[in-house]
Parts: structure tokens; sequence; C-alpha cells
């Protein structure tokens, strides 16, 4: 008689197995010789949901403040005016004030900033443009003088300077006068897509105030979520990556922007005291740019001193000195003081992150890589650490210092000889 098959569930396991991975393959092929179509894709959904993602954003923001304010500030007056209410209404009504008051502050805050900083940015710029034709003058007189004493020098300027010339009018008249149209549109396309951001940015305001009211049941459906599709132990796992992303990234990001406050302060103060031009300009230029690590200072720092050295050589050399001592004492003093050693990054895999993220993703990449790589580091070392636990090995890096390599028989360390 024939064996009658048996039906084993790891069968089935094997054959989904099997087939996801034969879906994965063939998603990846397809992306792989379609991706700009699939990353135009994402750029459009990424588009349509830009409330949520802006709504997200300051709801994670806001939400550190808000928390502040409501086990600070709100919650004990609350609980004695409504004391015979219950606890569920009492945290309501604190978690509403405090949802008010925190917008009501952000808002202040950033009408205020713009009051004080927009006029003054206006009439550095005001005098920028109407400095512009003196700058030239200067320029051409100094230039003047150094072609005059030297009739090679001359000749081969005038000769650069016929080619730039005819270049350039070819360029207005066969490039820029024929897509007058193009321009055109792009300036009104430009105009309402500030528009569109403007209303998605208030969208997402909304967004935000409903995540923060509801963020212990958001967070307790996600959580579910989780451990209905992962099981105990994924998902444990999941939740702590979380837990640990939202302490690097919160505490990186708040300390980067209240970093950028005081340098941008301090450098305003000392350009107003030394009287020189563009004070408020250079000092927000010098305080946005050091939200990036180790290269903002020298990416504000040199057109900041570009802007100086148009006006006053000397006024130049005292920013550069003065730029190059303020980020000595921010980077040793101040900043460690706000942000600590909570990403366990040294100084090479900082400059890693910013190279990789700002080369892929711009700006945002240089900003945000150094808290993203600090997660990915994170995750690979457990990762590590947890196999070499398994197998024995020892986990602390330090201890490979010393060791040569490990037996392949018995498994120990052989460690190196002491010279």
């Amino acid at each position: 008689m024939k064996k009658r098959f048996r039906w084993d569930v790891k069968y089935l396991y094997w054959g989904i197995t099997a087939f996801s991975v034969i879906v994965c393959g063939v998603t990846f092929f397809l992306l792989m010789n379609n991706w700009r179509s699939a990353f135009a894709h994402i750029g459009s959904l990424f588009g349509v949901l830009a409330p949520v993602v802006y709504g997200l954003v300051f709801a994670y923001l806001l939400g550190k403040v808000m928390a502040f304010i409501e086990h600070a500030v709100i919650y004990r007056p609350v609980n004695r005016i409504f004391k015979k209410s219950s606890g569920a209404k009492k945290r309501k009504a604190a978690r509403l004030l405090s949802i008010i008051l925190t917008v009501v502050f952000a808002l202040l805050f950033i009408i205020g900033a713009l009051i004080l900083i927009v006029p003054q940015i206006l009439t550095s710029l005001q005098a920028l443009v109407f400095s512009l034709p003196e700058f030239y003058d200067t320029a051409v007189n100094a230039l003047s003088e150094v072609l005059d004493d030297n009739s090679i020098i001359e000749d081969a300027a005038i000769g650069l300077a016929g080619t730039v010339t005819s270049q350039l009018t070819g360029w207005i008249q066969d490039t820029l006068l024929s897509r007058a149209n193009d321009i055109a549109s792009s300036l009104i396309s430009g105009a309402f897509s500030v528009i569109k951001t403007v209303f998605n940015i208030l969208i997402g305001l909304v967004i935000s105030i409903y995540v923060m009211y509801q963020k212990e049941k958001l967070s307790a459906l996600s959580k579910k979520v989780l451990y209905s599709v992962f099981g105990a132990k994924r998902a444990n796992r999941l939740v702590e990556g979380a837990r640990f992303l939202d302490k690097t990234c919160g505490s990186f990001i708040t300390s980067r922007l209240i970093d950028a406050v005081i340098v941008g302060i301090i450098c305003y103060v000392f350009l107003f005291l030394f009287k020189m031009p563009y004070a408020m300009l250079i000092a927000v230029i010098v305080g946005i740019t050091n939200i990036i690590p180790f290269f903002g200072p020298f990416i504000g720092g040199v057109p900041s001193a570009l802007l100086i050295l148009l006006v006053s050589p000397m006024q130049c050399l005292i920013f550069v000195i003065f730029i190059v001592v303020l980020q000595q004492i921010d980077g040793n003093l101040i900043y460690p003081r706000i942000q600590g050693n909570s990403l366990g990054l040294s100084g090479f895999w900082i400059i890693i992150s910013l190279l990789l993220f700002g080369g892929l993703f711009g700006f945002w990449g240089m900003v945000l890589g150094v808290p993203a790589f600090a997660v990915i580091y994170a995750i690979c070392k457990n990762a590590a650490n947890r196999r070499l636990a398994l197998r024995g090995m020892p986990t602390d890096t330090e201890e490979y210092k010393k060791i040569h390599i490990f037996d392949d028989e018995t498994g120990e360390p052989v460690y190196k000889n002491k010279e």
C-alpha cells in the first residue's frame, strides 16, 4: 500500500517563506529597472501625505513642550480645581489646556522671532544691494591698478573678458529669452507651491493637535498591531528600538536647536558690539547652519566672512578669529552641557554619517543623518553583541585589542604576546 502524505505545518511555513522570497526578489528587480518611476510615485505619495507628515513632525517637536507644561505647570492646578471630578476628566482637562498653551507659545515664539529678525534681515539685504555698485567700482579700480603694472596679465584679462561677454550674450539670446515662457510658468507654479505648502502646514498643525491629544491611545494602538503581527519577542525589540530612536532623535534635535539659538545670539551680540555689517543676517546664517554637526560652522562662516570682506578686510579677519573661537567654545563647552554623550558615536562615525546622508538627502540628511546613523549603529552593535554572547565570546571592544585569534578547537581566545 502506498503511504499517505501527512500534512505538516512546517511545509506551509516553507511554502510561505519561498513565496515571500520570490515576491521580494521580483519586486526588487522591478524597482531596480524602474527606479525613477518608483521614486516619482513615492514622491507623489509623500506629496499627498504632506499634511500628515507635517502633523507628525509638529506633534513630535511640540509634544516635548506639551509634556513639560502638563506635568510641571498644569496638572496640579487642574487637580485642585476639579477635586470632585474623576481622574480621567482631570487628565483630559490638563491635556487640553497643555495643548492650548503649547500651540499659543509656539505661535507667539514664531511671530515674535519673525517680527524681530525679518525687518533687520531685510535692512541688511537692502544695504548689501545698495553697496554692490560701490563694491564693483572698488574691485574694478583695484584690478585696473594691477593690470596697468603688467601688460601680459592685461592682455590675458581682456581676452578672457571678451570670451565671457560673448558667451554670456549668446546664453541670454539663445537660452534665457527663448525660455521666457517657461520661466514665467515656473514662477507661477512656484507661487502655487508656496500656497500649497502653507495650506499643508496649517492642516498639519490641526493633525498635530489631534495626535498630541490622543498620543497614549495611538501609542497603544501601534503596540497592539506590532504584537499581533510579530509576536512578543520581535515586537519587544521593535518597541525598544522605537524608544531608543525617540530618545536619540528627540534629545539630538532639541539640543541642536537650543545650541543654534545660543550660538546665533552670541554671534549677534559680538557683531553688534564691534559694529560689523549685516549683524542680524550673519547671526541667522551662523545659527541655522550650526544645526549641522561638524561642517555647520564652515558652511555658515565662509559666506558670512565674504560678506564682511566686501566692507572691511580687517573686520573680516576679526570675524574669522571670533568664529573659530566660538565654535571651539561651543563644541567643547556649550553643546556637551546640552547634549552630553548620549549618541555614543565617535568623531569618525559622525563625519561618515554626515557625508553619507548629506550626499543622499542634502541639507536634511546632514541635519538628521547623525541621529539616524546612531540608531543604525546601535542596532548593529546590539545584534553583534547578542551573537557573540551566544557563542560565549567577549562583547567588550577593548577586550579585542588584547586578543590575537580564537582557538579553532576550543574557541578560547588566544591573547597577544607581551613584548
